[in-house]
């Protein structure tokens, strides 16, 4: 038995694994709401509808008994599917981000017309599955004291709006908005990151120009008392919900036009048009990683480096999961994108494989480090060792230690010689210091760790394809 990401902070609910399966343990009053929805069939309809993730009451006796006997003072426990890989919003891309955020919104709108609201609206609710956002916290679901009003407003913005703003139109990453803050930046905090003209400007005015101002001009007033604040949230005439329904649809509206174009903009988007092969190096390569993946038929694939996605599809369609990871956030944005028109298998994630994301919140255990959680049984490092070298100054030998760390059984490595076109593109302006990477230097190197399998050059290209076989895997 173990704690699940995520999980530390709602009483309502608290999620465990047991057994290798996901449980979800609610109080009375959760499981009360939830045994409602399902009676309705509202449950059953999100999940149907791929917005609410696989959601099942544990009615066998026996197993109920054993889950209460490992979470005492619960009044019911819930079954949910599991998901991998799991990520989180600092692996997302700006697209990512605001679909997350359209999910929150239109699930929202749903639980209005039943009475209900969500008191929750933080990024870490979502999880993706098959490219498409799924929404995975039940006990966020509550009936409100009133419901012309949406408390998880404020958090909303904090975790989707204010960051797809500050990367439009500031230039930040999410990585480190959200690593920095587990609950996002508030509306001061927002406001300083912009000038005064910025603030007032067409496209931040409503959101930051004048809440910052509001908040500003709050601050310096004497707060309301305990019962005043009481007397207010508990108002009579609040089950109008016509004010909020304009707020989420302008809010749905904003996330798109914040994130129209991302990726357009990539470094690396147009590589497999600039890099050294012609068209029958490219078919010998896809040929060759294909038939690699078709051997080894892993369950789980990593394609470290996958820009926009091509070979992460080859690997989906040899009947692989897909862990799809890149740092270059517009070739993540463009995958995503893709993958809304032509679903596959695929986790896109925004990833340095050379700084891979720590470990963040209680104990820096409650969002795992992306390494605890990569476990996939092949890696494709395809088109990535020179940038290693290079761009991250890690050592052959430092290579070897993190793909055998990720690849549990094989790796798929493409050798990218010196005299390689894209290895003296990188080495513009720096000093030569790898006249020693040979690819007979890179097998004796991985040799420590793996097993070689498989080597096979690619036709009309300089470059080799490896097979390797991690030698702790028997």
């Amino acid at each position: 038995m173990s704690r699940v990401s995520g999980s530390f902070r709602d009483p309502s609910g608290y999620v465990f694994t047991h057994e290798g399966r996901i449980f979800r343990a609610l109080d009375a009053e959760a499981a009360a709401l939830i045994r409602e929805l399902d009676e309705k069939g509202a449950l059953a309809q999100l999940i149907k509808s791929g917005e609410l993730v696989g959601t099942r009451f544990v009615d066998d006796a026996a197993l109920s008994s054993s889950l209460a006997a490992l979470q005492p003072g619960f009044g019911a426990f819930v079954e949910h599917d599991k998901i991998s890989p799991i990520t989180y919003p600092y692996e997302w891309s700006p697209s990512m981000l605001a679909e997350a955020g359209k999910l929150t919104l239109r699930l929202q709108q749903k639980l209005l017309k039943l009475g209900l609201s969500l008191k929750d609206a933080t990024a870490y609710n979502i999880q993706f599955v098959r490219g498409k956002p799924i929404f995975i916290d039940l006990t966020s679901i509550e009936k409100p004291k009133r419901l012309d009003l949406w408390f998880a407003l404020g958090q909303f913005n904090r975790m989707f709006l204010y960051p797809l703003l500050l990367a439009k139109y500031a230039g930040w990453d999410l990585r480190s908005y959200f690593l920095a803050n587990l609950d996002g930046r508030s509306t001061l905090q927002v406001g300083q990151a912009f000038s005064w003209r910025r603030r007032w400007s067409p496209e931040l005015f409503f959101d930051v120009g004048l809440p910052y101002a509001l908040e500003k001009k709050v601050r310096f007033h004497k707060p309301p008392s305990a019962d005043q604040t009481t007397k207010k949230t508990q108002a009579t005439g609040s089950t109008n919900t016509a004010a909020q329904e304009m707020t989420l649809r302008r809010l749905d509206k904003k996330l798109t036009a914040l994130v129209k174009g991302a990726g357009q903009d990539t470094v690396w988007k147009d590589y497999t048009l600039i890099c050294s092969y012609d068209d029958v190096a490219e078919q010998s390569k896809k040929k060759l990683v294909k038939e690699f993946l078709t051997e080894i038929k892993s369950a789980e694939v990593m394609d470290v480096g996958c820009n926009t996605g091509d070979y992460s599809r080859i690997a989906a369609e040899c009947g692989a999961a897909v862990w799809a990871t890149d740092f270059d956030v517009g070739a993540v944005d463009l995958m995503f994108q893709r993958l809304q028109k032509e679903p596959a298998s695929i986790t896109p994630m925004v990833v340095d494989i050379a700084n891979p994301s720590p470990g963040i919140g209680y104990l820096n255990t409650e969002r795992e480090p992306f390494l605890e959680r990569a476990k996939p049984g092949a890696v494709l490092a395809l088109a990535v060792i020179h940038h290693l070298l290079v761009g991250a100054n890690l050592s052959m030998e430092a290579i070897r230690d993190v793909f055998a760390k990720l690849a549990t059984k094989h790796l798929i490595l493409e050798f990218v010689p010196t005299d390689d076109v894209m290895f003296r593109k990188l080495l513009e302006f720096r000093v030569n210091l790898f006249e020693h990477i040979t690819l007979g230097y890179c097998i004796e190197v991985f040799s420590k760790d793996f097993e070689l399998v498989r080597k096979e050059s690619i036709e009309h290209s300089p470059r080799t394809l490896l097979l390797l076989k991690n030698r702790k895997s028997g």
